[in-house]
């Protein structure tokens, strides 16, 4: 009886897939999956109507049986179907990928930008890098947390 149950609650998983210029990057199921748009945060769950969403500089949140997962995401396009996400990225950062010296040292370059006096152009750009900053930054925060893409890599190769 609690095969059955636990049959019946795994066929209600979406199956992610990560894509990107160098291959597939991630597969996984799961309960819900979080991801920013364009225009704001998308959530999705089993059984969502079929959409493509044009995706922003953010993190996708994906959440399995309790535990939430986060990955850094920069632009995009998801595709939905009624169990499954396509995502097709340009870059797409497990928390062990972000060098977070890195992404602090980078934060404080850009905020001291914005105490000084610069151009219009310039502080646009500075914008949409401190966003991917704090994106890696935030993302980098969870590896201290949980230890899940560990044994998630020993299982496949990338």
């Amino acid at each position: 009886m609690a095969e059955k149950s636990t049959k019946a609650a795994n066929d209600k998983k979406i199956t992610l897939s990560i894509t990107t210029p160098r291959g597939l990057k991630f597969v996984e199921k799961a309960d819900t999956v979080i991801m920013r748009c364009i225009d704001g945060d998308l959530g999705v769950l089993f059984g969502h109507a079929p959409l493509s969403a044009a995706l922003g500089d953010g993190i996708l949140r994906i959440i399995n049986n309790g535990t939430v997962k986060k990955l850094a995401l920069f632009g995009g396009v998801a595709e939905i179907g009624k169990n499954t996400v396509n995502i097709f990225t340009t870059i797409a950062q497990r928390p062990e990928e972000i060098d977070l010296e890195r992404a602090e040292a980078d934060r404080q370059e850009l905020e001291a930008l914005f105490q000084e006096k610069i151009e219009e152009r310039q502080i646009q750009s500075s914008l949409i890098l401190l966003r991917r900053t704090l994106v890696r930054i935030e993302v980098s925060m969870d590896l201290e947390e949980i230890e899940y893409f560990e044994e998630e890599s020993e299982k496949r190769e990338f």
